[in-house]
């Protein structure tokens, strides 16, 4: 009675998303140098689901060297439904030089959820270097405002440099806390040595997981 093609499928039923979830999509991974023997990675993913987000998405990032791997991180992050978002993790360590970047999916759970998450603004991408000493160091400088009606105790801003080809030249990602509505946050991501490569473009998405209710603090 509400438009399926099947027992609880298809139209605007919620069963049939949580029977038969879309896939997610991995577009690319890559990894880039921080330091000598360090690199951050990062991989672009997208959940076409309408209605189905992960609470709780286990991953894994593998760097290659001609030989084999040479470098495994696992993590864990939330998405949201029809959400595009470049994942990033920071300082994987190998002396061997890798030429090959992989990310797997190891486990998520889905969960309907309707809403689209926090309206989290990036009002800004400011890329400089800066002199400290001897040395130089890149920085990103944005502002984030909160033009949700809720306070949020916690998130995460994913920061991706690419060039004019659209290479990945450097990745970070930094937590954030006390995000309150109506309000904005600066938020700075630090290299410790100089990007290597052109910054043309820059990519920003300020996060918050809705699925966790700590997270979010409702207006007095």
């Amino acid at each position: 009675n509400q438009q399926e093609f099947g027992v609880d499928c298809g139209g605007p039923c919620a069963a049939c998303e949580l029977k038969n979830p879309k896939p997610v999509s991995i577009f690319w991974a890559r990894a880039v140098p921080v330091r000598e023997n360090s690199y951050d990675v990062a991989a672009q993913i997208r959940n076409a689901n309408e209605i189905l987000g992960a609470p709780r998405l286990e991953y894994e990032f593998t760097l290659f060297d001609e030989l084999g791997p040479v470098a495994r991180k696992t993590g864990t992050t939330f998405l949201l439904p029809q959400e595009t978002v470049t994942l990033v993790d920071v300082g994987l360590e190998t002396t061997r030089e890798p030429i090959r970047v992989e990310f797997r999916i190891l486990n998520l759970e889905w969960q309907v959820r309707e809403d689209q998450g926090p309206s989290l603004v990036v009002e800004k991408r400011d890329y400089r270097v800066e002199e400290d000493g001897e040395k130089r160091r890149s920085v990103i400088e944005t502002s984030i405002f909160n033009s949700s009606p809720y306070d949020f105790r916690e998130g995460e801003v994913l920061f991706a440099a690419l060039d004019k080809e659209g290479n990945l030249v450097a990745a970070n990602r930094v937590y954030i806390e006390n995000i309150r509505s109506n309000s904005r946050q600066v938020v700075k991501a630090i290299w410790p040595e100089e990007i290597s490569g052109d910054v043309s473009r820059i990519e920003i998405k300020a996060r918050v997981n809705i699925f966790n209710p700590n997270v979010i603090l409702k207006p007095q």
